[in-house]
């Protein structure tokens, strides 16, 4: 969408003469455009579209750009078109604008009047459709009236889409229709049963992770501790074992394995580089993400969010699973939203996490939402609290060891305390019986028989 409404604006510009195009740049941040000559404005005009350079500073030599000397559409449409480019390349928003149409102007984009997408979500009692990853962000934010959400019967977390109109560049844009509401019609989406009232039942599907014979993060996961749909799962580690890479080679298992299952990535309290390294790696995937930075009050926003999206998700008959790291920065930021005494997790917070927790659920109707996460143990005693409280909701866990990590050795999994209950459904009775006898043998043995095997499969034919 971006290449042809680059083309857009370059036949626009090179229709210009010198003089409207230097006004143009002015407008843009164009630098010395009174020097340029119209090749290299343009060329600069063009890689401000297409997210290539920034903008500098306003001219102030040479006339002053005025409201009847220069193209107030063409400058509302570079600006516009940098924004979806920038989204495009994985350094901005997580959603993209699949369908971007002019409604009226007459040309490729036009920035008062135009269809988008976004997650709905209510902040101090007004509904907004979040354009950018699920984030706060007036340019790409979306008003959604009452009128919509009643008439409609519009929750938390759905994906709507629908014609946009505002008034001016100024002003926040608002919801004028709708055209689908989680992929569906309004009325098909209005008639689903809510999640909640979808009837609970043990995991009995397995969700496969291991992605080739050198997985070998995947095969031990998939010998000793499977993913069901539907389960509550940890992965439990100290600090710097290496959890976030286990929960991401988890998410690129999931996601190369069950294509029919909707992974959504959540980064909460998380370092600049981590998001931008979760956002190439997983370029087409829902990744929430709350900076460190950004406060409690976001950590928990951004969470929340997430979690009524994968509802809205498994409503519609589908799997869905949310990978969230992680779950003791969770119970930090509801702590700190509670304004509680520093050093210590007062019980209300918790309360929360295991709330969140309990939606993961498989159900009789088909759908199911699985959550994994991580813990962190041998921190301070927010963490240890937080481990302890937690540690008996989760129907899988992989422990990762300290001294293993320590000694290189990867993955450095704890066989003893790693395991999944109620195995019996997710795997046969030979598979189970394989790893029972492969339990006892030294992580090191297991790693070297897993090498020696094309897969799991191979594997257990040898016992």
């Amino acid at each position: 969408m971006s290449g042809k409404l680059l083309e857009e604006i370059e036949k626009r510009l090179k229709a210009k003469t010198i003089h409207e195009l230097r006004q143009v740049a002015r407008a843009l941040g164009v630098p010395r455009p009174a020097d340029g000559r119209k090749e290299r404005i343009l060329e600069y005009i063009l890689q401000i579209a297409s997210g290539k350079s920034d903008p500098a500073e306003p001219s102030v030599r040479g006339a002053h750009p005025k409201s009847s000397e220069y193209d107030r559409q063409l400058v509302a449409d570079v600006l516009r078109c940098r924004e979806i480019c920038l989204s495009e390349g994985g350094t901005g928003t997580v959603y993209k604008q699949s369908s971007v149409l002019s409604v009226g102007s007459g040309v490729g984009f036009d920035p008062l009047d135009f269809i988008s997408e976004g997650i709905l979500e209510k902040t101090d009692g007004k509904w907004f459709l979040r354009v950018n990853g699920g984030n706060e962000d007036f340019i790409t934010d979306i008003f959604v009236s009452d009128y919509f959400v009643n008439a409609f019967g519009l929750r938390e977390g759905d994906c709507v889409s629908g014609k946009c109109k505002r008034s001016s560049l100024d002003e926040i844009a608002g919801l004028s229709s709708i055209k689908t509401v989680n992929g569906c019609t309004p009325e098909t989406a209005r008639g689903l049963v809510a999640f909640e009232k979808l009837t609970p039942v043990y995991p009995d599907r397995h969700l496969q992770i291991a992605r080739s014979r050198n997985d070998l993060t995947g095969r031990i996961i998939d010998l000793f501790a499977p993913v069901g749909a539907g389960q509550r799962a940890f992965v439990v580690a100290p600090h710097g074992c290496g959890k976030t890479s286990v929960l991401k080679e988890i998410a690129c298992g999931l996601k190369k394995n069950n294509s029919q299952a909707k992974v959504i990535l959540v980064l909460i309290d998380a370092l600049p580089e981590e998001a931008s390294d979760f956002k190439r790696a997983f370029p087409d995937t829902d990744v929430f993400v709350s900076l460190i930075g950004a406060g409690a009050n976001a950590h928990v926003r951004t969470a929340n969010l997430a979690l009524q999206y994968a509802k809205r998700i498994a409503e519609k008959g589908l799997d869905s699973v949310l990978v969230l790291d992680d779950l003791t920065r969770l119970a930090r930021a509801y702590n700190s939203c509670g304004r509680q005494v520093s050093g210590y997790l007062e019980v209300s917070a918790l309360d929360e996490v295991k709330k969140y927790l309990s939606a993961a659920k498989n159900t009789e109707e088909g759908a199911s939402l699985t959550i994994i996460s991580a813990l962190s143990t041998g921190g301070d005693c927010v963490d240890d609290a937080v481990y302890s409280g937690l540690k008996d909701l989760c129907n899988m866990r992989i422990t990762l060891s300290g001294q293993l990590a320590r000694m290189r050795v990867y993955p450095p999994v704890d066989m003893e305390n790693t395991y999944t209950s109620g195995d019996e459904k997710l795997l046969d009775a030979n598979t189970i019986k394989v790893a029972a006898k492969l339990r006892c043998e030294p992580l090191q043995k297991i790693i070297s028989l897993l090498d020696e095997t094309d897969g799991n499969e191979e594997l257990c034919g040898k016992f």
